[in-house]
């Protein structure tokens, strides 16, 4: 059996509605030779004449007329399939596993996610706020978000905010007691606290200025997970 082409059905049902080949030709946007073709093309597909033509009238034929609801609805079910997949790509559903510090995800993102439960009431969220590392492979994780780099090569990361910085702060009561550092390198003799982020202790700061960048391994008694 020979497929039918959905172009070759829009040929048929405008020449049927329009009585005219070349008025369905002339609103699909087609020459008169390709819609001509089209229709012969769906003939010798379904092996039967639907269209009685001559040189001034266009008419249906038995098989014409019986075909033609089933060609529009044909038509209907491919038009409403494609709605519903464009309905489900504007209406989010299930439920979405999400992994995040708990700085970012407590102080930042839970205003941000209470909204976008609101604009999709079929989502539902899971979160994880912690500041350990999310292993992806064991947990059922679909987001995972994380300051720096993954150590896993093999995931796919994308950059939120590829410009983010952290700023170098001490409390007045510090510095009153150890002295304020000149450059970078003065850190190595103050108490910096170290962030543990998983198995990692970050305790190389990075400092750019004029663009030059310099890069200090700083110690402390104190470092925080």
């Amino acid at each position: 059996m020979k497929m039918v082409r959905v172009d070759d059905l829009q040929v048929f049902i405008r020449a049927a509605d329009n009585g005219s080949l070349s008025a369905a030709a002339r609103q699909l946007d087609l020459s008169p030779a390709v819609a001509s073709a089209a229709l012969k093309r769906l003939e010798q597909a379904l092996g039967a004449q639907l269209l009685a033509r001559s040189t001034r009238s266009l008419r249906l034929t038995l098989a014409g007329e019986r075909y033609l609801e089933h060609a529009r609805g044909a038509l209907d079910a491919l038009q409403a399939g494609r709605l519903a997949l464009e309905h489900d790509r504007r209406e989010l559903s299930g439920s979405l596993s999400l992994s995040m510090p708990s700085d970012l995800g407590r102080n930042l993102l839970r205003p941000w996610l209470d909204d976008f439960l609101r604009s999709h009431p079929g989502l539902s969220l899971q979160l994880r706020i912690s500041d350990r590392v999310a292993d992806l492979y064991r947990q059922p994780v679909d987001v995972a978000l994380r300051y720096g780099v993954p150590e896993d090569s093999s995931l796919v990361a994308l950059p939120l905010m590829p410009d983010n910085r952290r700023v170098l702060c001490a409390s007045p009561d510090y510095l009153v007691r150890h002295g304020a550092p000149e450059t970078p390198q003065d850190l190595r003799g103050h108490q910096c606290l170290r962030m543990v982020l998983g198995t990692a202790v970050h305790e190389r700061w990075s400092f750019e200025r004029d663009g030059q960048r310099q890069t200090v391994a700083v110690g402390g008694a104190l470092a925080q997970r």
